[in-house]
């Protein structure tokens, strides 16, 4: 779902962090191991390609090769937040903000919010749009806002972090993902139709983008087509959407009164 793009340099510290001095383009990334920047990286494209049993456990491979990373921690902490899994929330939160390297700015901010949102406060938007003002060329930005606007409940304010996100991002697909999502929580379905159209447009080799069709049929009632998007999606990675497909079957057959013909695999 997401798309982070780190310049690394080495300084005398030992820490592994984007060194810029000029313009600030991309928020950095500190950590001691670069085996675990590497590995953390690999996890950042599965996240974005919402390959999220796959990305979880290269975060936390990251981890295992420096526990103190503050970004794998982060991460962790963040998705466990929204998935409503407290206990996983608190223990990567409490790791990420007890990190004893020296964090850069944009790092400060997030650890921040984890503290915020550690003592149960989620008005937490106005520290991603400070993360905006410091990369307003970084896409991560951008997804960290429309994250803390999501735990406000602010989906309009997500519409339009999320089309700002559009303007920037090299690889704008994710965004238009979590759009659709985003124009579906205020029932402007016309417009999260175009949005996950253009998603699969823009990666139609990733199973997600089917799923995500799914979930807009299953939210229009259109059971039948529903069925066929989520076997799509299952058809490329057996991993994806077999029991929403299933759903999406019995719910057919059940309004219209007869079955729904079955995709063979």
């Amino acid at each position: 779902m997401k798309k982070l793009l780190i310049v690394i340099f080495l300084i005398s510290a030992g820490l592994l962090v984007d060194a810029q001095t000029d313009i600030k383009k991309l928020m950095p990334v500190t950590t001691g191991s670069s085996s675990a920047l590497k590995v953390y990286t690999e996890a950042r494209k599965y996240y974005e390609d919402v390959a999220l049993d796959r990305a979880i456990e290269t975060f936390k491979r990251a981890l295992s090769q420096d526990p103190g990373f503050f970004m794998a921690n982060y991460q962790l902490a963040l998705y466990y937040l929204l998935n409503r899994e407290a206990d996983n929330f608190y223990k990567y939160a409490r790791a990420a903000v007890s990190c004893r390297d020296k964090l850069s700015n944009a790092e400060e901010i997030l650890k921040q919010a984890l503290q915020s949102l550690m003592s149960g406060n989620s008005d937490v938007a106005y520290l991603g749009k400070k993360l905006i003002e410091l990369y307003p060329a970084d896409p991560e930005s951008y997804n960290n806002l429309a994250s803390f606007q999501s735990l406000e409940g602010d989906n309009d304010g997500m519409i339009v972090t999320l089309s700002k996100a559009l303007e920037i991002a090299p690889d704008p697909a994710p965004f238009y993902n979590q759009l659709g999502y985003a124009y579906l929580a205020v029932k402007q379905s016309d417009k999260a139709e175009k949005a996950f159209d253009k998603y699969i447009e823009l990666s139609p080799g990733n199973p997600n983008v089917y799923d995500s069709k799914g979930d807009y049929y299953m939210y229009m009632k259109m059971y039948d087509k529903a069925y066929e998007s989520y076997m799509k999606a299952h058809s490329i990675d057996p991993s994806f959407s077999r029991d929403k497909a299933d759903t999406a079957r019995r719910l057919y057959e059940m309004s219209e009164g007869r079955k729904i013909e079955i995709i063979q695999m």
